[in-house]
């Protein structure tokens, strides 16, 4: 099915797994982090959002759970990710004071954590946050990396996916970063992922296995276009 990257997930292990979002989340991480085509050792981040019971208030809350600060998705495990309440991460927005403040925000992260035991919050978690998907990876594979440092990368991009992928140019990852990623999907409701120019690749998925997919099937597109 694949030619240019491998395809390890295993249907035994997801059924052991079931249930558990968090560690499909992990296992997906895992297997996408066993191949070096696809994101560069300690590169790239991978998220899942689960339903919790809010401690205080007794409420269901969303929850976004993602790889934290340093790590590796290939080694990932419980203790390298961050547990956040997602709606109070969207209502950073609200105290956002533009690009010359950028790095105010990291501090305020640690105000939305909902798992007190989390790692702490990489610049890329609002990435995740403000993007609505369940199951998102944000990764470096070499072949889309070679398409989005490409001058024309943006052309090359509509190219292989017309309308199927969106592109945001390059800029420094962070708060402003992750309202760009909100404004791409906005416009462009239909798409399956978003090219960061000069920087690497957002796909998403209802599920872990389809997030995986996904992945999978556009880095395989950009890598087939480029052989």
């Amino acid at each position: 099915m694949f030619k240019h990257v491998q395809y390890l997930w295993d249907e035994a292990k997801e059924a052991s797994l079931v249930g558990d979002e968090v560690a499909l989340f992990l296992y997906r991480s895992n297997i996408l982090g066993a191949d070096l085509r696809i994101t560069n050792y300690g590169g790239g981040n991978t998220s899942c959002k689960t339903i919790e019971k809010d401690p205080l208030s007794g409420q269901e809350v969303e929850v976004l759970w993602v790889k934290g600060s340093g790590g590796d998705i290939g080694t990932l495990t419980r203790s390298g990710i961050a547990g956040l309440y997602t709606e109070r991460m969207r209502n950073l927005k609200k105290v956002y004071r533009g690009l010359a403040h950028e790095d105010e925000m990291v501090a305020l992260f640690n105000h939305c954590l909902y798992d007190l035991n989390s790692k702490a919050p990489s610049i890329d978690t609002p990435l995740h946050g403000l993007l609505p998907f369940k199951h998102i990876d944000h990764l470096h594979p070499d072949a889309l990396i070679a398409l989005a440092a490409a001058k024309d990368g943006q052309q090359i991009t509509r190219e292989i996916w017309g309308d199927r992928m969106g592109w945001v140019p390059w800029q420094r990852p962070g708060f402003d970063l992750a309202l760009k990623l909100e404004e791409c999907l906005a416009a462009n409701p239909g798409i399956r992922g978003i090219v960061l120019g000069s920087h690497g690749l957002f796909t998403w998925g209802n599920t872990s296995f389809e997030c995986y997919l996904n992945s999978l099937e556009v880095i395989e597109t950009a890598s087939a276009y480029i052989a």
